[in-house]
């Protein structure tokens, strides 16, 4: 009993604890955005398809992103790429409510300054991805377990934070809530500062490390090839990427595009935007604490085989429920339906990947499955503004189960080469 304790306790050292914990915070500043932002754009202008364009901003330089990232956190570490990246972010997002203030906001440097502040997003949270890959292999701690503990952290925030979004908006402004978004930025910085007063998040660069962080700095087109090389190689990584990037040209635009449309357009309700939202947080909080415990035991191929053809079946079923308190539990069930797909990711990324792979493969693997996302934003956007607008969830539903069907045949024709 007592060698059971003291393992919990290793399992829930300061440093891991504390980047669990700041990821949260952050994850939690961003669902505050993501109720804010589109709610502030309909209330302005009634499309959805302009939403749709404005959020397509907020996508583009993850892609752009692929470029720099991984060089970034190769040669200057996690911890200053992360604090570096929540500084900006942190005054990027406070320029919104700022210039709307003085009047001089428009859609245009909206665009701008979402832009603006996922630029460095993508390095931020790679740079945190690497502080926490290098806690759990110093402590040797169980990688299932610790990743789907920070999906479920993730999964918490984005649960609370639509809600916490949602009573802001509706009692204080839709203004508001981008000001606690900002502040999170804020304080994630500073307490990694206070962090690496007392642990060496970085730990010791090796001269090997050295030497590869000179050769990414002057062979950038060559470091991402042979990354894109090694994951092609990789046959069940490339399988899981492709069926990732189908799910995010349709669930992206479905959060932040139909669920606003829908609830702003059709209920007029912020609040059952929120509780949307929530309800889906709680459905990806169940999944990947399910995964946590049980993943382990059970192949990553049937749970996405599953969980993706449940996708498919809710989103059709969606049209067909008009309630605005009935269609919080197919939501439920959406994101039941895919809160397994990050601790998934990861967990098959650290096994099957290289360390001296990692980092770039991670920042390849999360660029290429968001590449089509502004397809996906702009064709969902405009899909919206038709006649047809309230059938959308079925295409979508659609979208899914071809791309499932590939993934099935993708394996299933390289079933001699899985790992």
């Amino acid at each position: 009993m007592k060698r059971l304790s003291q393992r919990a306790t290793k399992g829930f050292s300061w440093p891991i604890f504390t980047l669990l914990s700041l990821n949260g915070i952050t994850i939690l500043g961003n669902a505050l955005t993501e109720v804010a932002i589109p709610w502030l754009i309909l209330e302005i202008s009634d499309s959805p398809g302009l939403v749709a364009a404005v959020m397509s901003a907020k996508i583009l330089p993850i892609i752009l992103s692929t470029f720099f990232s991984a060089p970034l956190v190769d040669r200057f570490g996690g911890f200053r790429t992360s604090i570096i990246s929540d500084l900006v972010n942190f005054l990027s997002v406070l320029l919104i409510p700022l210039f709307y203030r003085l009047d001089m906001l428009n859609f245009a440097l909206l665009a701008v300054l979402l832009a603006l502040s996922t630029l460095l997003d993508s390095p931020g949270r790679l740079a945190k991805d690497v502080l926490l890959m290098k806690e759990i292999a110093k402590g040797k701690y169980d990688k299932s377990f610790i990743n789907g503990l920070n999906t479920s952290i993730e999964n918490v925030c984005d649960l609370a934070g639509p809600l916490i979004a949602a009573i802001i908006v509706a009692s204080l402004g839709t203004i508001t809530a981008l000001y606690f978004d900002a502040a999170s930025f804020l304080v994630v910085a500073f307490a990694l500062i206070l962090l690496k007063k007392y642990q060496d998040l970085d730990h010791v660069i090796t001269n090997q490390q050295k030497a590869d962080q000179q050769e990414v700095a002057h062979l950038s087109w060559r470091y991402f090839k042979d990354g894109l090389i090694y994951i092609r190689s990789l046959n069940q990584v490339s399988a899981v990427l492709f069926i990732s990037a189908i799910v995010n040209i349709v669930i992206t635009p479905f959060l932040l595009v139909y669920l606003p449309f829908m609830n702003k357009l059709v209920f007029d309700s912020v609040i059952n935007f929120g509780l949307s939202m929530a309800c889906f947080g709680a459905g990806t909080t169940a999944s990947s604490l399910a995964y946590s415990f049980f993943g382990k035991h059970i192949k990553a191929k049937n749970i996405i085989l599953v969980g993706y053809l449940c996708l498919t079946l809710t989103l059709a079923s969606i049209p067909f429920i008009q309630n605005q308190i009935l269609i919080l539990i197919p939501l439920f069930f959406i994101g039941l339906s895919i809160g397994f797909a990050g601790p998934i990711e990861v967990t098959l990324i650290q096994t099957q990947v290289a360390e001296s792979f990692f980092a770039r493969t991670m920042t390849i693997f999360t660029s290429i499955r968001f590449l089509s996302v502004p397809l996906g934003y702009l064709c969902f956007g405009a899909l919206l503004e038709s006649s047809l607008a309230l059938y959308t969830p079925i295409v979508m539903s659609a979208t899914v189960f071809v791309g499932l069907a590939i993934f099935y045949f993708w394996l299933e024709k390289n079933q001699p080469n899985r790992h």
